[in-house]
């Protein structure tokens, strides 16, 4: 029996995969869900949060409502909302998403979709070169500064 007073509140629930878990194949959670291990294949958390902690390294095509990196992750990642590339942390592959945060630090390179339509309700667009890489800063349309200020001002 917990102390604690419940008010109908249930807790978020959450999941995890430790530092020395190694998944190949299909991941999916109906919770969030932090992975500190390694994940290599495709990860699916579409209704939830997913976090790459500082010690994750993926290489998946991921699926989920928001998406904070602090490790390593190499795929294509579909947000609903939000991918948050933290300080030290390290993207490379195509990011679809609502919305964009990348902290000074922060390294992505690979193609950029900011969009509230998923992915694959719209006919892949064109390649127009907008492939950026922002640890050498040498934007091939926009650099991220541009970016972001597009993002904030939309």
């Amino acid at each position: 029996m917990s102390a604690a007073p419940s008010f109908g509140i249930e807790p978020a629930e959450k999941a995890g995969l430790g530092k020395s878990v190694v998944v190949k194949g299909c991941l999916l959670s109906r919770e969030d869900l932090t992975i500190n291990g390694e994940v290599e294949g495709t990860i699916e958390v579409p209704e939830h949060r997913l976090t790459i902690a500082a010690s994750g390294r993926v290489r998946a095509d991921v699926n989920a409502r928001d998406i904070e990196i602090w490790g390593s992750i190499e795929g294509k990642l579909e947000a609903v909302n939000q991918v948050h590339i933290h300080k030290g942390a390290r993207f490379v592959g195509e990011l679809h998403a609502a919305g964009l945060v990348i902290e000074e630090g922060g390294y992505i390179k690979g193609s950029i979709d900011l969009s509230r339509h998923p992915a694959h309700s719209h006919a892949a667009a064109p390649d127009n070169g907008s492939s950026v890489d922002s640890h050498r800063n040498t934007p091939k349309m926009a650099s991220i500064r541009q970016l972001s200020e597009g993002v904030l001002s939309a």
